[in-house]
């Protein structure tokens, strides 16, 4: 599943879209659709860098029905962002000994983002996603929507 974001620079605005690849067979990982919209970077402290905006991004909702083993979520961007622009992203923990690696830098390699899921017909709900976007004064003005790419593994 994909989130669609739009990202205005120093005025800058990224539109996520969350897109989920592939997942393993008869395990499931939904993003809910959230309209996270327009991240806007607004405010700067003369002569500091503009201050990082945090938007609520959704949930996703997690069922693995598989026995023994673990899962990792992974995520990544579709396309990469302009130099001196960043995009964060954080997933809660679904429980049952999963583990939230906090937040995470997005690039176009996917990266672990919650790890240690365990595989014994586990159900979540509801888990909070959360992006961070920040940029540097170089980076100007712009508009980028962006796709960010959520893989569920073993």
């Amino acid at each position: 599943m994909s989130r669609r974001l739009t990202l205005l620079g120093t005025t800058l605005l990224l539109a996520i879209g969350s897109r989920l690849s592939a997942a393993q067979a008869n395990s499931t990982m939904a993003v809910n659709p959230a309209t996270v919209g327009t991240i806007a970077i607004s405010a700067a402290v003369a002569g500091q860098q503009p201050t990082a905006v945090v938007a609520s991004g959704g949930s996703y909702d997690l069922s693995l029905k598989k026995t023994g083993g673990l899962y990792t979520i992974t995520a990544r961007l579709a396309a990469p962002l302009p130099p001196g622009a960043s995009l964060s992203v954080s997933l809660a923990s679904p429980g049952s000994g999963a583990q939230s690696l906090g937040s995470v830098v997005l690039t176009t390699t996917a990266q672990p983002v919650v790890t240690s899921l365990t595989t014994n017909k586990f159900t979540s709900t509801g888990s909070a996603i959360t992006y961070s976007f920040s940029s540097t004064s170089a980076v100007g003005v712009f508009t980028q929507t962006v796709d960010v790419i959520f893989a569920l593994a073993p």
